[in-house]
């Protein structure tokens, strides 16, 4: 059974995995269900991923200037039409920047509902707008939105919003949908992967000079033998997200649903 190493850059977070893999990657296989687990597991560890993935996106592309959004509504409206509205409120946003000589909007949005009226809302991560401050910022919003209220917060550390990944993705979708919509300039995640050879001393995951170890941890998984997982976060520098234990690393989860 081959040896992996992935290493993942995003931004200011750096990641490694480390596990087995019963099947050579890059080959294609037959996608088979995952044994001995329940649909509402399934369910679980498929969220936990995306939210790891769209926490990577997070960390690559935005920082301390950008905006943390929450657009609702003062009326009633299904899903599709407030996806719709949604959409029109990004491209007038887009044009309003380059009308005004701002950088060019990149945002994560999720679409949700919430109670038992279904309420539809929006969160969305999105660039800032430079040189401005966030009273002016939130004017633009305001106007450009026009269907309900606006709430920002800039994406500053050690806040409660930190885990936005888990805050703007808590709700659970149908089955197939998307989770998220993003504009189209996003930078992804550096990511390297290699084989690597068993020896009798293990090697300990280290990070590159100037950032600081903030998870390591080492589990077992009947399928797969061990998986190492270690996450490091430059000195000075921001992570979104949130790390929700060895068990839920992209290596483990794949493997186990193979």
């Amino acid at each position: 059974m081959p040896k992996y190493r992935k290493k993942i850059r995003s931004g200011d977070v750096y990641e490694v995995e480390e596990f087995y893999s019963p099947r050579t990657i890059g080959k294609k296989y037959e996608r088979g269900r995952s044994e001995n687990l329940t649909s509402e597991e399934q369910a679980k560890r498929n969220l936990q991923i995306a939210r790891k993935k769209m926490t990577r996106i997070i960390n690559v592309n935005f920082n301390g200037d950008d905006y943390f959004v929450l657009l609702t509504y003062g009326m009633e409206v299904s899903l599709e039409e407030a996806r719709k509205l949604l959409a029109n409120f990004l491209l007038r946003l887009k044009r309003y920047r380059k009308k005004n000589g701002f950088s060019e909007l990149k945002y994560v949005a999720v679409t949700e509902t919430q109670g038992k009226n279904g309420r539809v809302h929006h969160h969305i991560v999105m660039s800032g707008f430079e040189g401005l401050s966030m009273k002016e910022g939130l004017e633009i919003l305001l106007e450009k939105w026009g269907h309900g209220t606006v709430l920002i917060k800039k994406l500053y550390k050690n806040q409660k919003d930190n885990r936005l990944a888990s805050y703007i993705s808590k709700e659970n979708i149908r089955k197939g949908a998307k989770r998220w919509s993003t504009s189209r300039n996003l930078k992804k995640p550096e990511v390297k992967l290699e084989v690597i050879k068993e020896t009798k001393r293990k090697v300990s995951l280290r990070p590159p000079k100037g950032f600081d170890v903030i998870v390591q941890t080492e589990d077992y998984f009947a399928e797969i033998g061990w998986v190492r997982y270690m996450k490091a976060v430059r000195r000075g520098g921001m992570d979104y997200g949130e790390y929700e234990g060895g068990a839920e690393t992209d290596a483990g989860s794949k493997k186990r649903q193979s």
